[in-house]
């Protein structure tokens, strides 16, 4: 029986049920920037797209912790570890999958249903707390469709049908997937959290039809906003994030398109396997051959963020601000700036006319830090060698409001002109500053 014609939409808002169609794919819905916060907060996003975002690569040979959170059998776990290991053929960084219970992980997979599949981009992955997943799978579009319909059937219970019966079906008698469609999600997403983009963003690939029809299909099937459809769509990379490479239509961070997404009809498939512009791709940015990439940019890797502490010093007058992080850089410097910046309890930045203590418009206090290259350095950890200060003299008035304070870690490559990079952030609950 085909697929088409044995499975039903579940009208979301209204919960009944339409007309018979396929098991509806889902879109990748990874986020480029992943340091979204709500508003205004937004301009914290990565606002570039392309093939790799160079700032948030992990470093070369590095081998990656990756745990399970709970859900999901073990069946489906290791058709996961199966297809994301086929990456390491190609690139000098490997995955080791551990227990459940590791305290510590650089990426945690979440198998389950509702979650869409997304994945961090790179090291973004930090920005996550250790009890958070970095990359999702939505494991109820991974299900053999067919092979329910007909369990169903079986039971003298005839179409249409709906998602209920199926993920009750499913429950009964798990474990029966569409491995094609595991591969080509699997692979697509570890593609992200090795720092690759989709490749439908590179610069004049896709003519893309910016109409009503397009914002509606993404506000339905990913529940994006205007704004996020031209972000995540629309907006393309600069050069610099091409690698030099050309747009790659076989590529496996391309998704399908319509052809009614593109003004010259323009449309495409999924792929199911790495292309050779994958291979060559993440070969040059984790060259086995090599100590580093010849692709390689100044970046900061944050981790080991352990707490965001803040302490009102009426003898200094001030906020006193104490991140606790260790930080490692690469070979090559650029110049980075540890940023404290105040925002109100509904997430809106402070704004602020004020000379000194202003991070783009904001409310800021921030020092400019010159870090060795390849080092390692810890702050906070033991004993206190580090702190941001905020007089108060200096914070607007904020009506007695409470206020969250955001600490980022951004960088400036001065030499390829790139500034500003957000390469780590955290936020504090809301607090109250005297007056």
């Amino acid at each position: 029986m085909k697929r088409a014609l044995i499975l039903l939409i579940v009208l979301i808002y209204l919960g009944s049920v339409s007309m018979a169609q396929q098991f509806p794919k889902i879109n990748c819905t990874t986020l480029v920037g992943d340091a979204m916060l709500e508003r205004n907060l937004e301009v914290d996003t990565v606002g570039v797209r392309g093939t790799a975002d160079n700032y948030h690569m992990w470093h070369n040979g590095d081998v990656l912790l990756v745990k399970f959170l709970p859900g999901g059998s073990k069946t489906l776990r290791d058709k996961v570890i199966q297809n994301a290991r086929e990456w390491e053929k190609y690139a000098n960084i490997s995955f080791k999958f551990v227990a459940d219970t590791t305290k510590y992980t650089d990426l945690r997979v979440k198998l389950g249903k509702g979650y869409g599949h997304n994945s961090a981009v790179g090291t973004e992955a930090n920005f996550r707390p250790q009890t958070d997943p970095t990359i999702n799978f939505d494991t109820l579009y991974f299900a053999d469709a067919d092979y329910y319909a007909a369990a169903l059937q079986k039971k003298g219970i005839m179409p249409p049908y709906n998602y209920d019966q199926l993920i009750k079906e499913m429950t009964i008698d798990p474990d029966h997937w569409v491995n094609k469609e595991i591969r080509r999600v699997v692979m697509h997403e570890f593609g992200h959290s090795l720092g690759l983009l989709h490749e439908q963003s590179y610069p004049g690939a896709i003519k893309w039809k910016k109409t009503d029809s397009v914002y509606n299909y993404y506000e339905k099937t990913q529940g994006w906003s205007r704004d996020k459809v031209d972000f995540n769509v629309f907006e393309v990379a600069e050069k610099f994030y091409t690698n030099g490479t050309t747009y790659d239509s076989k590529s496996i961070m391309q998704y399908a398109i319509e052809p009614w997404q593109t003004v010259d009809g323009f449309s495409l498939k999924d792929n199911y396997e790495l292309s050779d512009g994958d291979k060559a791709l993440i070969g040059a940015l984790y060259p086995k051959n090599q100590k580093e990439s010849s692709l390689e940019v100044p970046k900061v890797d944050v981790k080991n963020f352990n707490r965001l502490d803040v302490f009102n010093n009426s003898t200094r007058g001030g906020l006193v601000i104490v991140p606790s992080f260790d930080i490692r850089t690469n070979s090559k410097l650029g110049q980075v700036y540890f940023v404290a910046r105040l925002a109100d309890e509904e997430g809106y930045y402070v704004k602020t006319s004020n000379l000194y203590y202003n991070w783009g418009g904001t409310a800021a206090t921030y020092q400019k830090m010159n870090l060795l290259p390849d080092s390692k350095v810890s702050y906070n950890k033991g004993k206190k060698n580090f702190e941001l200060f905020f007089p108060y003299d200096q914070i607007p008035e904020l009506n007695g409001k409470r206020v969250m304070i955001v600490f980022a870690v951004y960088l400036d490559d001065v030499v390829n002109g790139q500034k500003d990079k957000l390469m780590y952030f955290s936020t504090t609950n809301p607090l109250s500053i005297p007056k």
